[in-house]
């Protein structure tokens, strides 16, 4: 998806872009747009977006806390990771905010869906494309030393 086309979305009631054209799963065309999003607003429009990426980031947020199943945060994290990776970290309270809420859903997912006993992830979860997004999102991270490698072993 292009900037333009991104910027001509429309928006929902609460402020975030409307992507229900995209196809059914609204977390994992994310995916798809805040990224490129966000490396425009760093690279071409000097940050001036950033407030309404923000804006939009704490209502996806509260989103996928109200509608908490292991896909949708398997990719609303594959998303923020995206928007991390683009988003100035020199602009450091936006940076931390964005880290934040990635780590907190990370340990939200791990904290229901992984059973330390057994160290697998619960049977549902298991074999799933879902697993794989959330495992792959966390290595990254972990490789980006926004997570601590040896804490995320069991998506390795």
């Amino acid at each position: 998806m292009t900037v333009e086309q991104i910027k001509a979305l429309p928006r929902t009631e609460e402020g975030i872009f409307d992507l229900s054209s995209m196809g059914s799963n609204p977390y994992k065309n994310a995916c798809d747009v805040y990224p490129v999003y966000a490396a425009y607003e760093t690279k071409e429009n000097g940050k001036a977006g950033y407030p309404d990426i923000m804006a939009q980031m704490r209502l996806w947020n509260k989103q996928v806390n109200e509608e908490f199943t292991f896909e949708n945060a398997a990719n609303y994290i594959a998303m923020l990771y995206g928007t991390i990776e683009n988003v100035s970290p020199e602009i450091y309270e936006n940076y931390k905010e964005l880290v934040d809420m990635f780590r907190l859903t990370v340990k939200k997912v791990l904290a229901e869906y992984y059973e330390v006993e057994t160290e697998s992830f619960v049977p549902e979860v298991k074999k799933t494309a879902a697993l794989v997004v959330f495992c792959v999102t966390v290595k990254k991270a972990c490789e980006s030393y926004l997570l601590l490698a040896e804490k995320y072993r069991m998506c390795f």
